[in-house]
This record gives C-alpha cells, structure tokens and sequence, in this order.
C-alpha cells in the first residue's frame, strides 16, 4: 500500500496564492510562477517516491541522525526523532532562515 498526496490536496494548495508564495521561495526557478508545471511536478511518480520515502524516514526515526549529519540544530534532530512534524518544520525553517540572513560587510575606508 502505497500512500499518495491527493491531487485535490495538491490543487487546494496550489489555489492559495499565499502558500505558492511560500512554497515558490524554497523552489529552483524553472517552477516558480508556472502553476501547471508545479502541478505536474508535484504529481509526478518522483516526488511521491521521494515524498513516502522522506515520511518513512521521520516516521521511523531514522531522520533524526542524518538532520544532525547535515547540521541542522538538535532541535530538528530531536523533534524528527520524537515525531513531532510540526516541531521539526519549524526547527528546520529556522535554521534556514539563520543561514539565509546576509551577513554585513564592514565597507569603511581606512
């Protein structure tokens, strides 16, 4: 038994002008701002595959390790290896967000 995201999940998604917004930030270019090749995307075979292979991983804790292998904060390890989905989104979108913050250049003359 193979679990899918419904294509009327993915549609309800896709009609929020604000979750496209959000989602098109963490997307490469060539999907943003083309609603039918993100559909496409998200239906394909792939990204299902992809998709039940990432909710294995958290479901069975086997997540946790390799979040704390890539550097993430223990609290993405932690919250990935507890099941606490939300906990684990919001850990990872903060230290991407702490990555993400550029970094000012001192540009004085000496």
């Amino acid at each position: 038994y193979q679990r899918r995201v419904r294509g009327e999940a993915i549609d309800s998604l896709l009609a929020c002008p604000e979750t496209v917004a959000k989602l098109e930030q963490h997307l490469p270019e060539t999907l943003r701002g083309d609603p039918a090749t993100l559909r496409q995307t998200l239906n394909s075979p792939q990204f299902q595959q992809g998709l039940q292979i990432f909710s294995s991983a958290f479901k069975s804790g086997q997540l946790a390790p390799l979040m704390k292998s890539l550097g993430f904060t223990d609290n993405a390890g932690n919250a990935a290896a507890g099941g606490d989905f939300e906990a684990f989104v919001r850990a990872v979108a903060d230290a991407t967000k702490d990555k993400q913050e550029p970094v000012e250049e001192d540009m004085a003359l000496d």
